[in-house]
């Protein structure tokens, strides 16, 4: 199989482990060849659990991330864009500030769940799915680049529809997280099961990247952005453990495990020094943000 281009300095990866991972070998993100089966085939994925397992984690994040929006200077009824919405909680909390909030998302039945929760959500891919003038003073990818086949040109066109001053926020995994690490230690050693858990081996929609701050930061640069923030989220919530460990599977020793240990060790991984989670906020040049 071909190695993957780096989105990010345009270098061929090499192969890091597994037939399907790959890293650069210049600026160390890491790419995976893994297949991508959105609408293709009866998911695997029980959405109720998957909900249940994430809701919590996410709402916190999103009302952070819309918080630190607003701390940008963003105007309330400013347009904002949330490319892959999934169940329209960013966009519910977005709307509920103030702001004039749209999503794209592909999965049609994900897609679904939110139009039918109120959610303002066109079904297709990022920019497609949009008029050819459409503008938004805000564009957000919430755990979404990283599944993304093409991440520097997704960004790209997000330049395109930015107002001028309007802001991309980008939520994603760091692959300098403790749990990355750790995962990675462990696959080396043989216990491959984490670390395929956190590149979603299987699902309709697996990781095919995993950034670093600088990584992605030097990739907002290249097409023009100025980074405005770079931070970390949490990682895990206690509340709802079980089911995001279960959504697709049954319970094994391993995974049993695997939520004792989170459950134990959440305090820690939510730390900014060692969370899985980054939050980078680029602003495209050329005068205030406009709605």
């Amino acid at each position: 199989m071909l190695a993957p281009i780096c989105c990010v300095c345009l270098t061929p990866t090499v192969p890091a482990g597994p037939d399907w991972l790959f890293r650069c070998p210049r600026c160390r993100t890491h790419a995976s060849t893994l297949d991508v089966r959105i609408n293709t085939e009866a998911s695997v994925i029980d959405e109720d659990s998957r909900a249940t397992g994430l809701a919590g984690l996410r709402r916190q994040n999103n009302a952070t991330v819309v918080r630190r929006v607003l701390d940008w200077g963003v105007p309330p009824g400013a347009t904002l864009l949330d490319v892959g919405s999934a169940h329209g909680w960013f966009l519910e909390r977005a709307t509920a500030e103030g702001l004039h909030a749209v999503g794209v998302e592909p999965d049609v039945g994900v897609a679904q769940r939110a139009i039918d929760a109120g959610s303002s959500v066109r079904v297709g891919f990022f920019p497609d799915a949009l008029a050819p003038d459409e503008r938004f003073a805000v564009i957000t990818f919430n755990d979404v680049l990283e599944h993304l086949p093409d991440p520097r040109a997704a960004l790209a066109q997000s330049v395109e529809r930015l107002a001028p001053g309007g802001l991309l926020v980008v939520n994603i995994p760091d692959r300098r997280g403790l749990v990355y690490r750790v995962a990675d230690v462990l696959r080396r050693v043989g216990v491959t099961s984490v670390f395929e858990r956190l590149w979603q081996v299987g699902l309709p929609s697996p990781h095919l990247w995993y950034f670093d701050g600088p990584g992605l930061v030097r990739l907002g640069r290249d097409l023009g952005l100025e980074p405005v923030e770079v931070s970390h989220l949490p990682s895990m919530s206690r509340q709802g453990l079980w089911a995001r460990a279960h959504f697709d599977r049954r319970p094994s020793p391993v995974t049993v495990a695997s939520v004792a240990v989170g459950w134990l060790a959440a305090p820690l991984l939510n730390s900014r020094a060692l969370s899985d989670i980054m939050l980078v906020a680029f602003r495209r040049p050329a005068g205030p943000v406009v709605g």
